[in-house]
């Protein structure tokens, strides 16, 4: 088990963190692109209530991406990195940015933290 990542393993974490980032935010964009594009409801004000549709979607998003990637320091790389991993947000083809001991160490995390889910 890995005790302190290196400086060169810090920096593949957080590599790794910022492309998790980028992955999630294409995907809200995508989502807010599709909602902004769907046909108007037959309501009275349909831009509004397209407004609050977008304006929740937004806020849930940036709450989630608070809980997720606010304060994450050297000292949880390893364990944000493993539990992106495990949520699907990474893949297991992205660790190649790790030297093999980091990644062996989040694959093993990994599979502990799908065991945990399946009981």
């Amino acid at each position: 088990m890995l005790k302190e990542l290196t400086k060169a393993q810090k920096k593949a974490a957080r590599s790794l963190i910022d492309l998790a980032l980028e992955r999630e935010c294409a995907k809200l964009v995508d989502k807010v692109s599709s909602l902004a594009h769907k046909p108007l409801d037959k309501v009275e004000k349909p831009n509004h209530a397209r407004y609050i549709e977008l304006y929740k979607l937004i806020d849930t998003f940036d709450k989630h991406l608070a809980d997720r990637y606010d304060g994450i320091t050297g000292g949880r790389y390893l364990d944000t990195v493993a539990f992106l991993l495990a949520d699907g947000s990474l893949t297991d083809e992205d660790l190649d940015l790790c030297d093999e001991t980091m990644k062996n160490e989040l694959l093993r995390v990994k599979e502990i933290l799908f065991q945990i889910r399946n009981r």
